[in-house]
């Protein structure tokens, strides 16, 4: 009888690893192994600000961040289409919105009300030469990094610091710093609130 228990107890699987394994066949969205890890060691509330957005998840909770490399070759790519003289203005307000417009499971930038043909075309390209944009999870002034060298890591997104921001071409987009890894933020906090127990957690 004790060994058909630890047998059943063994099969049992993590609610937060099936709620992964249903992102990534619905959505397409990988969560890091790392965060995966932590998240379930941590044994936080569902309701956890770094947690509650996996149970929620949308493809609206996705930011993409872009590069200088893959900036220069859309502006070159745009001036090539419309003329070196071209105004910006419609590709930047387009690359704006295409940033929040990401869909993974198709891995291309989707829009009902905005044309992201050029963009797509350019990121396929970015993409087949070896290149990756930084795809995000966004905890509003924080996001969790899904892809590259960094995935794991939280970049903080402080929306008024123009330090940010960076332009390239003619072009201004904005740029993550203060890289952590989520589990080390996490463990802070908890240390924070063993401290402080009025800190919120």
């Amino acid at each position: 009888m004790a060994k058909k228990e630890v047998k059943n107890a063994a099969s049992v699987i993590h609610p937060f690893i099936k709620q992964c394994q249903f992102l990534k066949e619905e959505f397409g969205l990988i969560v890091p192994q790392s965060s995966i890890d932590c998240l379930i060691r941590f044994n936080l509330p569902v309701d956890h600000y770094y947690y509650s957005l996996f149970w929620h998840f949308d493809n609206d909770f996705l930011e993409v961040f872009y590069n200088e490399k893959f900036i220069q070759g859309v502006v070159e790519h745009y001036e090539k289409v419309y003329g070196a003289d071209a105004d910006l203005k419609n590709l930047q307000d387009q690359l704006d919105e295409a940033k929040f417009e990401f869909n993974l499971r198709n891995d291309s930038f989707h829009s009902n009300t905005m044309d992201f043909d050029l963009i797509n075309q350019c990121y396929a390209e970015f993409k087949a030469s070896g290149e990756e944009l930084m795809i995000t999870l966004n905890f509003d002034y924080e996001n969790l990094l899904l892809n590259t060298e960094l995935k794991g890591y939280v970049g903080q997104n402080y929306p008024s610091f123009n330090g940010l921001y960076k332009t390239t071409a003619g072009i201004q987009y904005k740029q993550l710093e203060d890289f952590k890894l989520l589990e080390d933020i996490i463990q802070n906090l908890l240390d924070e609130k063993e401290k402080n127990k009025n800190f919120p957690f």
